[in-house]
């Protein structure tokens, strides 16, 4: 038996629409997605005046050299996620986590010899979560994207004040203080993103801030040398900068 053989003849055009089914392969390029996430490391300078104050008094009085949060570095990591609202315009959130400390040993002479007198002032918390709007004076078709923006949010922290003294015969805590609260913040900024590729899905992100942002209230304090309160007083009032690295959803 003889089989027949059926022939389809395809135009140009028709091959090239098969082939484009076939590979997968997008008959036009994809527009970039509404949301854009962002990972960054901020430096910032606050202010911590009442803070250092308090420091300075106990090195003054004790004769003790002990860092303020003037001398060490006030990184943090943050995320931010935005969805565009038009070419101008987009709104998100911004949450940040620090945590440090300063510490330091002096020898000191007591009547029970030569000791160490130490103090440490810890940060085991500091975040803040902020709800931000972003303008782009030049829309958000180019490859450099200058934005200006604003947030207003609530930041929490806790940390401990100590300061010992020790040697083989003493073992005595002149001061301990605990702290922790809510507060308000406000920033407002600028900065700029820069699109890696042609694709516009990854980009750099540079920005400077001014933060607003202060616990000040008075909270119970132990120890030989101690009032019964002290002023506890974290003062993040002050500059930002900011690196990040973002993509494009």
């Amino acid at each position: 038996m003889t089989t027949s053989f059926v022939r389809f003849r395809l135009p140009a055009s028709g091959l090239l629409a098969a082939g484009l089914l076939l590979t997968g392969a997008p008959a036009r390029a994809q527009a970039p997605g509404p949301w854009t996430a962002t990972v960054y490391l901020q430096q910032s300078w606050p202010k911590q005046t009442e803070t250092n104050r308090q420091i300075k008094d106990i090195n003054a009085a004790l004769g003790a050299s002990f860092k303020t949060w003037d001398d060490v570095a006030n990184l943090n990591l943050g995320v931010q996620a935005f969805r565009d609202l038009d070419p101008r315009w987009k709104v998100g959130l911004e949450l940040d986590y620090s945590r440090g400390k300063i510490d330091g040993t002096t020898p000191v002479d007591t009547p029970a010899g030569p000791a160490n007198l130490s103090f440490e002032q810890k940060y085991t918390v500091y975040a803040d979560l902020l709800a931000l709007v972003q303008f782009r004076p030049l829309g958000a078709g180019g490859r450099w994207i200058p934005f200006l923006q604003g947030g207003l949010g609530v930041a929490y922290e806790k940390d401990r004040t100590t300061l010992t003294l020790q040697n083989p015969y003493l073992d005595e805590t002149l001061l301990h203080v605990d702290n922790d609260g809510w507060f308000p913040m406000l920033t407002v900024g600028a900065g700029v993103d820069v699109y890696l590729s042609e694709k516009r899905t990854w980009y750099a992100e540079a920005g400077v801030s001014y933060t607003w942002a202060r616990l000040k209230h008075d909270v119970a304090a132990s120890g030989s040398m101690a009032p019964p309160t002290v002023t506890a007083d974290t003062d993040s009032t002050g500059p930002n900068l900011w690196l990040g690295v973002g993509r494009r959803f």
